[in-house]
This record gives C-alpha cells, sequence and structure tokens, in this order.
C-alpha cells in the first residue's frame, strides 16, 4: 500500500475527500495522511505533498525530502499571493489523476511541482 502523506497546510477536507475516493478501490492501493510528522526515512513507496515557497529552485525542506527517499509533490505557492484552500483543492484534484500515473510510473524518488489553475505537473528531479 502506498502512503501518501499531505502536509497540515493543505485543507483537512480534502485530505479526507481524497481517502473516501480510494476507500472505494479494490483492493485499496492508497491511504492519504495529513500530517506535520513524516518518517525520517521515506518507505519504499512513500510519497509526500508539501509546500514550496521559493521563487527559484526548491526550498530546502523539498530537497531534504526528496533525499531521505521520498516521492515529492511541491506545490509552488508564490509568497505575493495568500493561499486560496479552494483553488489549492480545485488544482490538487485536477491533477491528482497524473500524480498517481507518476507514482506507479515512477520507481526511485522524484520531485514535481504545480502551480494554482496549473494542468500539468513539472518534474525537477
Amino acid at each position: 500500500m502506498v502512503k501518501v502523506y499531505l502536509d497540515t497546510q493543505y485543507p483537512k477536507n480534502l485530505a479526507e475527500s481524497l481517502q473516501l475516493l480510494h476507500d472505494l478501490q479494490y483492493p485499496k492501493e492508497y491511504e492519504i495522511i495529513r500530517t506535520n510528522r513524516v518518517e525520517e526515512q521515506g518507505e519504499e513507496h512513500a510519497v509526500i505533498l508539501l509546500f514550496d515557497r521559493t521563487k527559484k529552485g526548491i526550498d530546502i525542506i523539498t530537497e531534504k525530502h526528496y533525499d531521505a527517499g521520498f516521492k515529492v509533490f511541491a506545490f509552488k505557492l508564490n509568497l505575493v499571493n495568500c493561499l486560496d484552500l479552494y483553488q489549492l483543492s480545485l488544482s490538487t484534484l485536477h491533477l491528482w489523476p497524473k500524480m498517481l500515473e507518476a507514482i506507479s510510473k515512477e520507481n526511485n524518488p522524484f520531485i514535481f511541482t504545480y502551480k494554482y489553475q496549473g494542468s500539468n505537473l513539472k518534474k525537477i528531479k
């Protein structure tokens, strides 16, 4: 089973919605966990969705999760914009099938980024 960790900055309702969708799946392949505490080392199939607030490049926290063995999806939030939870949820749900595809295709750790109303994931590593 793939554990998908959502940073607590993601709305609780989004995490619950994703879990409810995957509860319909048999056999169950994904477990959605909303937390701010993640194991030091990524499990074999562990995935994390987090925020990356840097303008250019990748935040050190994003990089450390990648180095620890996680598959990382980083939401690029421009520091000028305030966080719109509705738009964040819509963007994440829209990209969810692409995220699942990347998770299943990629065996090694990776970093993908995405933005509000983005239609694509951008592979960084």
